[in-house]
């Protein structure tokens, strides 16, 4: 047998499992009507379980476990489901003193995330990936040296995506108002190596510039943390104060994506930024919309589809038109994608 080739594992082998189950075609009656017998193969067959384990422990370090070396990469090799497999395999969680969570995402990125959290959190956690459908989406359609704007980057899933997809030569401005998040957010891209291109600015997106807007909390980190007093806490829920800036103040030049991961604000901050599309001819929208979060959502649907053609990133992770009437009616909560182009 050659050297690097791995013995044949102990399953390929007839051995007692064969024999306790009568499949070796060997008579002698049931195994099961000698209580001595049997506990000898059971014996026999622990065993040969163990024989197993040490055949796939070699196999593993003469193969090695797939490395995930970049995104496009993992993405172009295999189906869905292979992928998704693949990512899970490489999840792995540390909790920290500081009330975060340090994980592995997408199989290559470290991760932290707050330990409470109940919404986003479990899925990187356990999965290794958070809407895998817009992750495989973006990853298609966004292209090195180009130019991002995020609203809403929470831990920054997709702003570590995506600063890693454009490369240095590309920018990425990451908005975040929340105080826990945007710190958590901030340490998920230094400790990427995505920063520089990324530029994360604690602040909210809206239709014009204001001081101080008061937002809603979902997380906020540990009770006894540094972000702790930032908070207020009432019957509705945590708040807290961060400055609102329009995207129109925010880019001077033209973009080639911009992504709003906020549906509860959604409405201001796109009226917000049509000097921006103006000057964008070229831009892809990513936003995510809750027609229930809208204050008028038909004029909200009429406004993008007067400027751009109605799409949806479905769960194949493939973009398909889509009519305003549907907006409103059964996908009331959806990823609407507008670009004049096609998609990938």
């Amino acid at each position: 047998m050659p050297k690097d080739e791995p013995p044949p594992p102990a399953a390929m082998r007839k051995g007692s499992l064969a024999r306790f189950l009568g499949l070796d075609g060997g008579g002698g009656g049931n195994a099961f009507g000698d209580l001595g017998a049997m506990h000898e193969d059971l014996f026999r067959i622990r065993g040969d379980l163990a024989q197993i384990r040490a055949d796939l422990d070699h196999v593993r370090s003469a193969v090695g476990r797939r490395d995930v070396t970049a995104l496009d990469e993992l993405i172009q090799t295999g189906n869905r489901r292979d992928i998704e497999a693949t990512i899970r395999d490489r999840s792995q969680t540390v909790p920290l003193p500081d009330g975060s969570v340090l994980c592995r995402i997408l199989g290559r990125y470290k991760f932290h995330v707050d330990a409470a959290d109940t919404g986003m959190a479990p899925h990187l956690l356990l999965d290794g990936y958070w809407q895998y459908w817009v992750t495989e989406f973006i990853a298609r359609n966004l292209a090195r040296g180009e130019q991002v704007v995020e609203i809403g980057a929470q831990y920054g899933y997709f702003s570590v995506v995506m600063a890693d997809l454009i490369g240095p030569g590309g920018r990425l401005l990451a908005l975040e108002p929340n105080p826990w998040l945007h710190w958590l957010c901030g340490r998920n891209l230094a400790i990427n190596g995505s920063s520089p291109p990324a530029t994360l600015q604690r602040a909210a997106a809206g239709f014009r510039a204001e001081a101080a807007t008061k937002l809603r909390a979902r997380i906020t980190g540990p009770f006894h943390g540094p972000f702790a007093t930032w908070f207020e806490y009432g019957e509705g829920g945590a708040t807290v104060q961060a400055p609102s800036m329009a995207l129109d103040e925010l880019e001077q030049g033209p973009v080639d994506l911009i992504k709003i991961n906020t549906g509860t604000n959604a409405e201001l901050i796109w009226l917000g930024a049509q000097a921006l599309l103006d000057r964008s001819p070229d831009v892809r929208v990513l936003l995510h919309f809750q027609a229930d979060a809208c204050h008028d959502p038909q004029g909200f649907v009429a406004a993008m589809a007067s400027r751009f053609p109605l799409r949806i990133v479905d769960t194949d992770s493939r973009a398909r038109p889509v009519t305003e009437e549907a907006l409103l009616g059964e996908l009331r909560d959806c990823t609407i994608f507008l670009a004049q182009g096609e998609a990938r």
